[in-house]
């Protein structure tokens, strides 16, 4: 599930009350399990978070359900989202780090990150990268498998340098080889 589409969905207990909005999600950057989701509850000017355990997730649709009670999460109110342990990484942290390729070029920036819900762990990351001054971009979905590692940058175990370009170059090329053109000329 696209983390985009994730990020202020409600979370409602076991008694149905709604608790908070998901406000961001902790994974661990070896493993690519999500350990720790954080809900976000009050006004803009003294916003307060909750700890949510990925294990309490009931299910998650068009809200977020969980097996604990409001008042169970409210023993350990947070003032702000803690720093991430060695080896984690918030998602809000990776979304905009710089992907560097296997020759060390840069590849794009993380744009979004997609999280399967039924294992808690991240599955892909989107890289887009701007290429021309009209917005155009190139967008590229890496599978975790190919991520070598994340930390002030990501590196991948893929070459994008004119990937995408060559490809369809040599596809344009081929249909224009294919194309045939039938010419009538009359001549009276």
């Amino acid at each position: 599930m696209n983390t985009k589409d994730v990020f202020g969905m409600k979370i409602i207990d076991k008694n149905a009350k709604e608790v908070a909005k998901i406000a961001e999600f902790e994974f661990n950057v070896k493993t690519y399990k999500v350990n720790k989701i954080y809900g976000s509850f009050g006004n803009p000017i003294n916003k307060k978070y909750y700890e949510i355990d990925p294990n309490t997730i009931i299910s998650i649709g068009d809200y977020l359900l969980i097996d604990t009670t409001v008042e169970e999460l409210s023993e350990n109110t947070l003032d702000k989202i803690p720093k991430a342990e060695q080896n984690d990484l918030k998602v809000n942290e990776a979304m905009g780090k710089t992907v560097l390729d296997a020759e060390g070029n840069t590849a794009g920036k993380v744009s979004n990150i997609d999280i399967d819900f039924d294992n808690f762990e991240i599955t892909n990351i989107t890289i887009s990268k701007q290429t021309s001054s009209f917005g155009k971009k190139d967008v590229n979905v890496i599978h975790k498998d190919e991520i070598k590692g994340m930390g002030d940058y990501v590196i991948v175990d893929k070459v994008f340098n004119g990937e995408t370009k060559d490809s369809e170059k040599e596809d344009k090329k081929e249909d224009e080889s294919n194309e045939k053109v039938k010419v009538n000329i009359n001549i009276d």
